[in-house]
């Protein structure tokens, strides 16, 4: 058989069989010109001359046809080619949902092979989406996005071992398969302390600004269990504060009985009057909690 073909759309290989009557001789035609690779007999010549109509076909003419279209499927087969080769999700326990990872497969076969991948999952908390990654010629890639839901996962079960199954049955490495661990977490808690601030400042004389008052600072404590995971962010309930310039860190990730501090810091605005100024801090992040709240006051005196 001759090489194979490298740029063009069409390739013509040549094909005879010695039959007691003479020889018989066709041309299997490969065409890559569209998007399923297409196998065509053409230009058959029998012993008696062109084929016409009223010359019918020896049995094992037609077998030797049948089987140089399988020899050049074979040789213009597909390689699934998949990166990456393992995945690894990380999720609390009963969140849901988590962040999706991508996977590319591409066609590491021959120039006019064709790759149509099926994407299947070995458990039912995994989902591939899509399930086909569509027609991929040579070189060409696809992607299929994995993710996990840890809905009805337990950390006591932790670590899960699945895999996810890539195949297509024209490819010589069929099937591939990516190897899928997913480590569940359990729930951490939220601790504030102190649960309150409070601040004062003293009214100034007419035409003059207020003093600067010192910051504060309280501390976030993730008092869940070993290997929890508390992942907080820090917003006003309300809002309606603008003398609570700021607090930091606004959001931030804590280990298992590991802390952080956050300073807040007020600045009374110029048209205050005396009195008793509030805003919540509301701390969140998923949790056995979800949810903790601190009150902050300024006083003006």
């Amino acid at each position: 058989m001759p090489s194979l073909a490298t740029n063009l759309q069409t390739q013509d290989y040549q094909y005879a069989i010695q039959v007691p009557q003479g020889t018989w001789r066709w041309t299997t035609r490969v065409d890559v010109s569209k998007a399923l690779v297409a196998f065509q007999i053409r230009d058959i010549v029998s012993p008696f001359g062109l084929l016409r109509d009223n010359i019918p076909l020896p049995g094992p003419v037609v077998t030797a046809m049948s089987e140089s279209i399988t020899e050049l499927q074979q040789a213009f087969a597909p390689l699934i080619v998949l990166s990456p080769t393992t995945l690894t999700f990380t999720l609390n326990q009963g969140q849901g949902i988590g962040a999706a990872q991508t996977v590319t497969a591409t066609n590491g076969g021959v120039y006019g092979s064709l790759l149509s991948p099926v994407v299947t999952t070995s458990a039912s908390y995994i989902t591939a989406t899509p399930a086909n990654v569509g027609g991929l010629a040579f070189n060409a890639s696809g992607q299929f996005q994995v993710a996990v839901d840890s809905t009805n996962l337990l950390a006591s079960s932790s670590p899960y071992a699945a895999s996810i199954t890539v195949q297509d049955s024209n490819a010589t490495n069929t099937p591939q398969t990516i190897p899928v661990t997913i480590n569940v977490l359990p729930l951490a808690t939220i601790t504030l302390s102190p649960t309150s601030l409070s601040f004062t400042a003293s009214c100034p004389l007419p035409g003059n600004p207020f003093s600067t008052v010192p910051t504060q600072t309280f501390m976030i404590t993730n008092t869940g269990p070993s290997s929890s995971v508390l992942d907080y962010q820090i917003r006003k309930l309300t809002g309606l504060s603008p003398w609570l310039v700021s607090f930091t860190p606004t959001f931030g990730e804590l280990g298992s009985n590991i802390s952080t501090n956050v300073t807040v810091s007020v600045a009374p605005t110029p048209w205050m009057q005396p009195g008793t100024y509030t805003e919540i801090l509301r701390v969140s992040g998923y949790s056995t909690n979800f949810t903790q709240d601190l009150m902050v006051s300024l006083t003006i005196v």
